[in-house]
């Protein structure tokens, strides 16, 4: 009896040194753990290199690595290749017996290379867009340095002081020939309805000083087929018109104000008709240039002609006009373009109203403002 009571004593003993081990291990270890923690949190080369060092002749080593090798994997999850890489190196340095840790450098460096070929992809596509929007802030730039005047400051750069548009190209100038213009003359007082073919020219000029806009118009048309009735039918027109014109800049850099001289000749038949033969006069006008619709240009002119004042019959003459270009075809300097244009001259006379309207198809050429 006496022997089972020092049994039980020797066993409970047992029990309880093997216990308090446990617990010692147990809490040594999970020191160990924090540490590892700590020096994973703070990604530490040296701390880690500390930690395993002092620790591999420890008999519970093995834990320690196998705690560190769970660290690394879940770096591996996250994608952090750089300290995993550090990490097992110096896990290899403190045991290089330790096999499963060659295996996951050998991954590791693998997945390392796939995620530096990965980055340096995603970094190429970054200065290709960087590259892109360098690019649009320029074209922006230009069009703003086309836009608004600026003034140069002493620590350099640009401050932008206007909001008018300056052009490279300080002058513009078109000319367009007309290969099918056609007139009709209605006289009221004689009953006349003349219809006439010729052909035309049209060339216009511009040029800016400063604020100034300046530059000059002619036009002249020659009509030397006569369509119609004999007694009806004109054998030759022509009409000339040319002149100065100016504008301001600030006001609109579209708008003119026109003066010139124009010449209007016609020959009759053999029968008397009552139009008017020769008219040459000083005019006074205002004209719009560049209305735009998209890439159509469309200008147009209205003139005061003081001839009547001196010429007998004619109580009253003014002019208007209209061209319409539509571009076909763009060359570095030159563009090309296909113009419409309608004339119109009235003349109010003692014996009725004469109108001579006019069509024409025109291939017109003009610079490229840049």
């Amino acid at each position: 009896m006496r022997f089972e009571k020092i049994k039980k004593f020797i066993l409970l003993l047992m029990c309880f040194l093997s216990t308090s081990s446990i617990f010692a291990l147990e809490e040594y270890v999970s020191d160990v753990y924090k540490k590892i923690d700590t020096v994973f949190t703070a990604k530490s080369e040296p701390q880690l290199y500390d930690v395993l060092e002092t620790n591999k002749n420890d008999k519970y080593y093995y834990l320690i690595e196998n705690y560190t090798m769970k660290k690394i994997r879940r770096l591996i999850v996250n994608n952090d290749y750089d300290f995993a890489m550090v990490a097992i190196i110096v896990v290899i340095e403190n045991n290089l017996e330790n096999e499963e840790a060659v295996e996951m450098y050998s991954v590791i460096s693998d997945a390392y290379e796939v995620q530096k070929t990965y980055e340096a992809e995603l970094e190429y596509k970054r200065q290709v867009e960087l590259a892109r929007l360098e690019k649009e802030k320029e074209k922006h730039r230009g069009a703003v340095e086309k836009e608004y005047v600026s003034a140069k400051k002493n620590e350099g750069g640009s401050v932008y002081v206007s909001g008018k548009e300056t052009k490279l190209s300080s002058y513009w100038w078109k000319a367009s020939l007309g290969i099918a213009d056609f007139s009709y003359l209605k006289d009221v007082g004689s009953d006349v309805n003349a219809l006439n073919y010729g052909i035309c020219l049209d060339v216009d000029y511009e040029n800016s000083t400063n604020n100034i806009l300046w530059g000059f118009d002619f036009t002249g048309s020659f009509r030397f087929l006569g369509f119609g009735k004999e007694k009806n039918m004109i054998p030759l027109m022509v009409n000339l018109d040319v002149g100065p014109k100016l504008g301001l800049a600030n006001i609109s850099k579209n708008f003119f104000v026109r003066a010139g001289f124009s010449a209007m000749l016609a020959t009759k038949n053999s029968n008397e008709t009552g139009i008017l033969e020769n008219f040459i006069t000083p005019y006074i006008g205002l004209n719009y240039q560049r209305l735009m619709l998209g890439s159509v240009n469309i200008s147009a002119g209205l003139d005061y002609y003081a001839g009547h004042l001196y010429t007998k019959g004619i109580n009253f003459a003014m002019g208007a006009d209209v061209n319409v270009s539509f571009p076909f075809a763009e060359l570095e300097r030159v563009k090309l373009n296909l113009n419409i244009g309608l004339k119109d001259k009235f003349f109010l006379k003692e014996s009725g109203i004469e109108n001579r309207a006019s069509i024409s198809l025109a291939i017109g050429v003009e610079n490229v403002i840049k």
